[in-house]
């Protein structure tokens, strides 16, 4: 799809030539008859009064509908009219975190409907204009908006109209001042991040393997010089002492790997790195503790983490962000099988702590540890480990918000920030000693699980363990990567969190968030 944007003032409609042009307008304001433009306001426009010509019920009933297509309107180089309720609240400038999110909870809906509908048209072309054009911040916010709205997982439709993609091949966005116009290349690298995010996380268990997540990391390293790649085999983990993580893979016929990333975008390559562990569990049958049936197909999103991990990857460097990030995928496939771990196995980890096996359900935790404690060796300013990791997550944030954990107040306040600044919100949650002792162990250091504890917080509690001096922090995010049951599923959070703490690490390289004698 190819953007573009213009300077024309809204409603000024006559030199926008598309297939379709899309205007955000407040329905109330511009069907009322009584309300007239006032000095510095919006002039209602020219075809108003046509419209209402024709269909002269429009006015009363069309004042709290969210959108409206017309066809064929007078002085109208578009064949299309399709008009978007909004109003005045909605700009993004001068507003409360909230009120900016809601804002973009509501153009993600505005454009989704905006793309099915010019999709459903066969629509080419299309301008968009809203009264917000001079506020960046919202049009960059709208452009983000349609992007992800465009995206189409079609790679196994076999019909050949079902495997097209969206329509709009040219989209343009007015707006009143050059210097307000949205990064268009920055949302585009945004959007391929978020996409190829997507895209292998909605792949099916038997194409995205671990093997597949090596081959991803491999492509992106030889299109970029900044980035370069380095695949750990399986039998190279298990000779490094990386008991747990080998043992998840032990019952699956597809090889273990642990891709590992290393971004130079610092003008200083020695600037301690930032790393990112994304947990790519290819496909969680549970192992022995074998999962009920009804929804282990949504067991092909246990590999979110390390998706979103390989997305923020290849937007850095598209962006070229000056900041130096190392990215892990603790990939492996849980299935069982004579060879599998086994309840009661004790297992010796990488750190050289023990873990008994209660269940091998919570095998998540078992590769993020062990990589934890590999991404020590590079002194990294901090760790950051990404994953679908618990049930109890979904139970106790829902879709609304990843869960956050670590044992810095600092880091833990960042990423909070992070994610309200992008809309894509976490919420940390306290893993105090108090919250440690089900994972006691008669026989071994640690168990792997509690029981009748909570879980998403003994999760955290476990993987602190492993985190040594080392500024961490957890991203339990298995309620709000992919929306169960629907479409295009995958949802690509926490990418935008994550790239919004990257670029204010860019900003302040110098940041340090000292571990807490607390853990938050």
């Amino acid at each position: 799809m190819k953007i573009e944007t213009y300077h024309i003032p809204f409603f000024n409609a006559d030199s926008c030539s598309a297939d379709c042009l899309v205007a955000f307008v407040d329905f109330a304001w511009l069907f009322d008859a009584t309300s007239q433009s006032q000095a510095g306001e919006i002039p209602k426009p020219s075809w108003l009064a046509h419209i209402l010509n024709v269909t002269p019920s429009l006015s009363a009933s069309c004042s709290e509908s969210k959108h409206l297509l017309i066809s064929e309107v007078p002085n109208l180089k578009a064949s299309r009219l399709l008009l978007v309720n909004t109003n005045k609240s909605n700009s993004i400038a001068n507003c409360t975190p909230d009120e900016a999110h809601k804002t973009r909870n509501m153009l993600a809906r505005q454009a989704t409907f905006i793309c099915s509908q010019l999709d459903e048209l066969n629509v080419k072309s299309a301008c968009v204009m809203s009264p917000f054009a001079n506020c960046q911040a919202y049009m960059q916010a709208l452009l983000d908006a349609l992007l992800f709205a465009s995206y189409r997982f079609k790679a196994f439709k076999t019909s050949p109209n079902a495997q097209k993609p969206t329509s709009i091949k040219r989209l343009s966005i007015a707006v009143e001042q050059d210097e307000l116009k949205p990064d268009i290349a920055r949302a585009l690298a945004v959007h391929e991040g978020k996409s190829l995010t997507r895209d292998l996380a909605n792949l099916p268990g038997n194409i995205c393997t671990p093997s597949c997540f090596a081959e991803c990391a491999e492509a992106l390293a030889s299109d970029s010089s900044l980035l370069t790649t380095e695949v750990l085999d399986e039998a190279t983990l298990k000779e490094m002492g990386m008991g747990a993580y080998v043992a998840v893979g032990q019952g699956s016929e597809q090889p273990t790997c642990m891709p590992v990333m290393h971004y130079k975008g610092a003008a200083d390559s020695d600037l301690p790195s930032i790393v990112l562990i994304g947990k790519g569990i290819t496909f969680d049958t549970g192992g022995i503790t074998l999962k009920k049936p009804p929804g282990m197909q949504n067991m092909i999103y246990d590999m979110c983490g390390g998706a979103t991990v390989m997305g923020i990857m290849k937007t850095l460097t598209a962006l070229r962000l000056p900041v130096n990030v190392t990215g892990i995928i603790a990939t492996a496939e849980n299935m069982p099988d004579g060879k599998a771990f086994r309840p009661g196995d004790i297992l010796t980890t990488l750190s050289g702590q023990t873990v008994e096996i209660i269940s091998t359900d919570a095998e998540g935790r078992l590769v993020l540890c062990d990589a934890m404690t590999y991404a020590q060796q590079f002194n990294p300013a901090a760790i950051i480990d990404i994953a679908t990791l618990t049930g109890a997550h979904i139970v106790s944030l829902g879709s609304q918000a990843s869960g956050l954990m670590s044992n810095s107040q600092a880091l833990s306040s960042a990423l909070v920030e992070a994610g309200e600044s992008s809309s894509d919100r976490a919420w940390a949650m306290p893993i105090w000693d108090d919250y440690q002792e089900p994972l006691d162990s008669f026989a071994a250091d640690m168990r792997n699980s509690g029981s009748n504890s909570p879980g998403m917080i003994t999760a955290g509690c476990f993987l602190s363990r492993f985190a040594g001096n080392t500024p961490w922090a957890h991203l339990d995010i298995a309620g709000t990567s992919f929306q169960y049951g629907k479409g295009n599923s995958a949802t690509a959070r926490p990418f935008s969190l994550l790239l919004a703490f990257l670029t204010q690490y860019s900003e302040k390289p110098d940041s340090t968030w000292p571990v807490s004698p607390v853990l938050y």
